[in-house]
């Protein structure tokens, strides 16, 4: 397809196609002319990733740039370019890694997670939590508790999905699973927080939905 049916599809301006086209994010056309270029599928299909991470995912284009440069990798195996792109994505939340740790872990620890102390999302978290504190919001182990649960089974379910994909799709499907569904999953948090609370039975709305907590094993 010539540029401008292109930008049509991707729901972009030309000039922005153009852009994409000069700084690397997009890949070049197959070239028929000094002046002309045929694209196809596989370009549209990166113009639609672009513009979800940039908009939804709320990513700067030098974000996004390391991340689709870790995506195209070559000669790299794909676990090893779908660990690039999560690193890189990482490195979007700009979070320092200078902030003290410390807490973070410990309340993981409690949970049972077994997470790397040179995760790049530590930070992140305790950031979150020094910020809340700050604000005199206490959140007490059980408070933080359901937080984790409901991280830990998206997580799960994430992985499923990403363990279904092809090898070709993997680093696409990891990049927008990673950044667009933590936008789904904070939209639904708000959502959940303007629903009805209970249902007629006084049950709480979607705990039918969720698991129950952890029974402790039966004594021998």
């Amino acid at each position: 397809m010539r540029i401008s049916k292109l930008s049509e599809r991707a729901g972009l301006p030309v000039g922005t196609v153009k852009f994409y086209l000069r700084s690397g994010l997009l890949h070049a056309g197959r070239a028929t002319s000094a002046t002309q270029a045929l694209y196809d599928e596989t370009h549209l299909k990166r113009l639609r990733l672009i513009r979800a991470l940039l908009e939804v995912g709320r990513l700067s284009l030098s974000d996004i740039h390391e991340i689709l440069d870790a995506m195209d990798l070559p000669d790299v195996d794909t676990e090893s370019r779908v660990t690039l792109v999560r690193a890189a994505i990482a490195a979007s939340s700009g979070v320092s890694d200078s902030i003290d740790v410390t807490a973070a872990q410990d309340l993981l620890a409690d949970l049972g997670w077994h997470v790397a102390a040179t995760s790049p999302h530590l930070p992140a978290l305790a950031r979150a939590l020094w910020a809340a504190e700050s604000v005199g919001l206490e959140i007490d182990p059980d408070h933080f508790s359901a937080y984790a649960e409901a991280a830990a089974l998206a997580a799960h379910s994430d992985r499923t999905a990403i363990s279904e994909t092809s090898a070709e799709n993997l680093p696409t499907t990891v990049a927008a699973t990673t950044v667009l569904l933590d936008q789904v999953l904070i939209a639904l948090h708000r959502l959940a927080m303007e629903n009805d609370p209970v249902d007629s039975r006084g049950v709480p709305r979607g705990a039918r939905h969720l698991p129950g907590p952890r029974q402790p094993a039966a004594s021998a």
